[in-house]
């Protein structure tokens, strides 16, 4: 059996799965077949039931938990101490971090300062602090907590310049912690590639947080009375589109995260960004969404090797896939709208008569034909198994049952990116064939595709509980930078409640 390939990939004539044509499109649409039962499950098979719903915690247990978390000692030590000259901060930078935190518990930082002041609450902060720095850090705090005036200052002049430190290394933390959990490591338990398990399986996605002022513009004028107006501006904040095709303005996060299954209260953080969401001669600093994504998920890897796959939205695109598939993992998105079937090859069997034209379309290979009123058929080809070859870096097939009126054939179609593909047609001057772009590792629209893109539905809840943390939905900071230490406070908090219940449970 020897497949011949085509000379080069083709569009088809065709844009759109509509059965029904009309005058005024340019080109008559294609039909697209049944999707047949294989390895990604078959139409019979019952949808995975809900888990329980996560109980209540109470602001109390919250804050306890919060600052009995010893990671949290363990990342304040890499915050900036008290510098030679200048002002010396009032308290140790694991106070600084833990009031951070806290305005997720408090909802700002006016609230923390409250709180902060009232013996009650502070004497629960110097208990955690004689428990985890010992009776002399303990004894060397004030009596009462930092003022807002305290705060805004080690915020303005320690934190900020901290970002990058504190976020990596919160990160680190955080990765640990989900392997001491279970999750990102390897099991005993023997699972499909197609089916990993939750605890395997690292969920994403970008939100637009909204910063306290939803003015754009320094000064306005009341066209009716004149009146001039000056107004605080986020500097980093811009108008950015969302899922639903809803116009935001805000700043641009991206957050990864993995949960055990059918257990409430387990989720944990792994990692944060802030990206771009502007141009890039506006906002250099920052990568897009999904470079960003990409170089996240390769640093977990390095201390995760158990994760096995990774779902997201449709702004993962395939040039953005190839690199974590060549990495091992199982990359899932939905198909992004407005790709047209491509050419892949004709399969010939040297023992046989027949020749099949082999398309990729909505994600997976099917066979090409024309119906007897010129319209494009695809239909779609059972795929028996995905097999997996590790090497320098990893290959994915699709083991493919293609039926004929002589014999079934068996192929192998390549489901990561190949060299062949990476080259450059002289003629067009791109890129030979997209394929992690069109042809998917788990083809969308399978009951396996169906439960990864479940999982990606926890990332909303993280941004949905993220936004309700404070009030009118703003986060009570101005700038990316300073907005993102508010979301690194908010996973720390998040984190230390999944901490202390997972221990509860065991």
């Amino acid at each position: 059996m020897t497949p011949r390939k085509a000379a080069a990939p083709a569009r088809t004539k065709t844009s759109t799965r509509t059965k029904s044509t009309s005058k005024s499109d340019a080109h008559p649409p294609y039909i697209y077949g049944e999707i047949p039962d294989d390895a990604f499950g078959a139409k019979s098979e019952p949808r995975e039931p809900h888990g329980p719903q996560a109980p209540h915690v109470i602001i109390n247990r919250r804050f306890d938990y919060l600052i009995n978390n010893p990671d949290l000692y363990t990342a304040a030590a890499t915050l900036p101490g008290p510098a030679p000259v200048g002002r010396r901060p009032h308290y140790p930078p694991a106070v600084y971090l833990i009031f951070l935190c806290s305005i997720s518990i408090f909802t700002s930082a006016r609230g923390t300062a409250a709180y902060f002041q009232d013996e009650d609450w502070w004497n629960r902060v110097r208990s955690a602090i004689r428990t985890h720095l010992g009776d002399e850090a303990a004894d060397a705090l004030k009596p009462t907590g930092p003022t807002r005036s305290n705060w805004n200052h080690y915020f303005r002049t320690h934190l900020k310049p901290a970002l990058e430190r504190l976020r990596d290394i919160s990160s680190d933390l955080w990765v640990e912690q989900a392997l001491a959990h279970g999750m990102l490591c390897e099991t005993g338990k023997r699972t499909s590639r197609v089916r990993p398990e939750r605890r395997q399986v690292i969920h994403g996605d970008a939100t637009v947080a909204r910063p306290p002022s939803g003015h754009s513009e320094h000064t306005t004028v009341d066209k009716r009375t004149g009146e001039i107006r000056h107004h605080r501006v986020d500097p980093d904040a811009g108008i950015c589109i969302e899922g639903g095709g809803e116009q935001v303005y805000g700043n641009k996060f991206l957050a990864t995260a993995v949960r055990l299954a059918n257990t409430p209260h387990s989720r944990v953080i792994l990692a944060l960004e802030s990206i771009r969401h502007k141009s890039v001669e506006e906002d250099p600093g920052r990568e897009s969404e999904g470079i960003a994504l990409v170089s996240m998920v390769k640093r977990i890897l390095t201390r995760a090797r158990g994760a096995k796959a990774v779902t997201y939205d449709v702004a993962l695109r395939g040039k953005h896939r190839a690199p974590l598939i060549a990495d091992g993992l199982i990359v899932f998105t939905p198909q992004h709208d407005g790709l047209t079937p491509q050419s892949l090859l004709r399969y010939q069997d040297k023992n046989c008569t027949c020749s099949h034209k082999l398309y990729v379309a909505e994600g997976r290979v099917c066979e090409h034909r024309t119906t007897d009123d010129g319209k494009a058929l695809y239909t779609p080809l059972p795929v028996e198994e995905l097999e997996c070859r590790e090497g320098k870096s990893t290959r994915f097939y699709h083991r493919i049952t293609l039926p004929c009126p002589e014999k079934t054939h068996t192929l192998r179609i390549r489901v990561d990116e190949t060299d062949e593909d990476r080259q450059v047609d002289p003629k067009t001057k791109r890129q030979r064939f997209n394929r992690t772009e069109h042809l998917r590792q788990v083809p969308p629209g399978t009951p396996a595709a169906r439960r990864l893109k479940g999982f990606r539905q926890d990332s909303e809840s993280i941004h949905s509980r993220f936004d309700q943390a404070y009030p009118h939905e703003r986060v009570p900071a101005y700038g990316a930078r300073a907005a993102l230490l508010i979301y690194i406070g908010y996973a720390w908090m998040n984190n230390s409640i999944t901490r202390a219940l997972n221990a509860i449970r065991s």
